[in-house]
């Protein structure tokens, strides 16, 4: 295979089939639930909202930072391997072929994220009268060329500077980008092709800068490493990926929590389950991540109702991958040494599990309280929390 357009299609079709292998979990699974609860409560209370925003509210300058942010991030998929340093070096004079379709397909992989925000956004400008249809139909099209300008600024710079300085050219693109369209949404035609030519002047100094370097396989090679690995990250979530290289730390400050064990006095399994939850990385920070959704989701959704479904949805969806985590790894493991029956692994989950979401519970219960005020709402939404936990608990931990 000597053709760089050959090797990218084969390439580009693995990576596809991968992605497709791990996202039909993904999407199955309980990230599904949480997300059509989620989209259906913020959606009910946006369009609430959008009822009665003041005329005032600043929609153009808000729509304009968050697309902004949208269009400064990103990295191109370039699907480079370690090998290639050497592979590739007698090929090097058609590594534009490659990298050209690289770079089409992290534009087209971008640019539903903007758009997606800008859709969200276009009620709001409506309610506001800020933005007619022909000045939607302009942003539109402004975001689609500086979100293809940006896929290839992104990529020059990297390449002219070996990957150094990336935040500093992120900060830059992103003021050029929310500035941008925040004029063409406020009217200001005379200032879209001043800000654009800058951008255009600015994309060509670092295309310039980067035609003077070898290209640095070892910072894309790494970029398109890690960005692998948060994706399997994110996919061992929802099923065993045996590609990932979990992490542990170990977190000195919650000493507290782990208790030396006292001879007699300590259950071996619960002792090591209590510790795993902690310590791995994955684990410890999904838990994080669910319970600080639980209590935004309350100081933000107006609706009880809606409230009650938000947390209970957290709540299995938190209880759930708590108790498959800690059953994952059927291979050899220390406490498989211990005097220990097998038998005591099942209900030592099911302790671990319910105390953390005794703490997700607790601070739900503090959010409510002081969002709301001492009323039966707060109570109740604890009572969501710890019934549909410990009904998920017991429901998919029967091992």
């Amino acid at each position: 295979m000597n053709s760089m357009r050959e090797i990218w299609g084969s390439r580009f079709g693995h990576y596809m089939t991968e992605l497709q292998k791990y996202m039909k979990f993904v999407f199955t699974g309980h990230l599904a639930i949480v997300l059509l609860f989620t989209i259906g409560a913020g959606g009910y209370a946006y369009s609430e909202w959008l009822k009665e925003v003041p005329a005032d509210f600043p929609s153009a300058l808000l729509t304009a930072l968050v697309i902004g942010v949208a269009l400064a991030f990103g990295t191109p998929v370039t699907l480079l391997k370690p090998a290639d340093i050497v592979f590739f070096l007698p090929m090097e004079g058609k590594l534009k072929q490659y990298l050209t379709r690289s770079l089409r397909y992290s534009f087209f992989s971008q640019i539903p994220l903007p758009f997606l925000l800008f859709i969200v956004a276009a009620p709001l400008l409506a309610a506001t009268d800020v933005a007619a249809k022909p000045q939607i139909y302009l942003t539109a099209i402004v975001i689609l060329l500086v979100k293809w300008l940006y896929v290839e600024l992104d990529y020059h710079y990297r390449h002219a500077n070996d990957g150094n300085g990336v935040w500093k050219d992120r900060v830059i693109r992103f003021l050029l980008g929310a500035l941008i369209v925040y004029v063409t949404l406020a009217s200001n035609p005379l200032f879209i092709p001043i800000i654009g030519v800058i951008i255009v002047v600015y994309y060509l100094y670092w295309k310039k800068k980067s035609a003077e370097k070898p290209f640095p396989y070892e910072h894309f090679i790494m970029l398109e490493q890690n960005r692998m690995m948060r994706f399997y990250r994110f996919a061992n979530y929802f099923t065993d990926v045996p590609h990932l290289k979990g992490s542990v730390s170990r977190r000195a400050w919650l000493g507290f929590l782990m208790q030396s064990a006292k001879f007699g006095k300590t259950v071996p399994q619960y002792y090591l389950l209590r510790r795993t939850l902690i310590r791995t990385d994955d684990i410890f920070w999904l838990w994080v991540r669910l319970t600080v959704l639980s209590v935004v989701g309350i100081t933000l959704i107006p609706f009880p109702i809606v409230i009650y479904i938000f947390s209970g949805a957290l709540a299995f969806a938190t209880s759930i991958q708590l108790v498959y985590a800690l059953q994952a790894g059927n291979d050899f493991r220390m406490d498989n040494l211990f005097p220990e029956a097998m038998d005591t692994r099942a209900p030592a989950i099911r302790k671990t599990v319910r105390v953390f979401q005794l703490v997700q519970a607790a601070a739900v219960f503090l959010a409510a309280v002081i969002v709301i005020g001492i009323s039966v709402t707060p109570l109740l939404v604890t009572a969501v929390v710890l019934i549909v936990s410990e009904v998920t608990i017991r429901f998919s931990n029967k091992k």
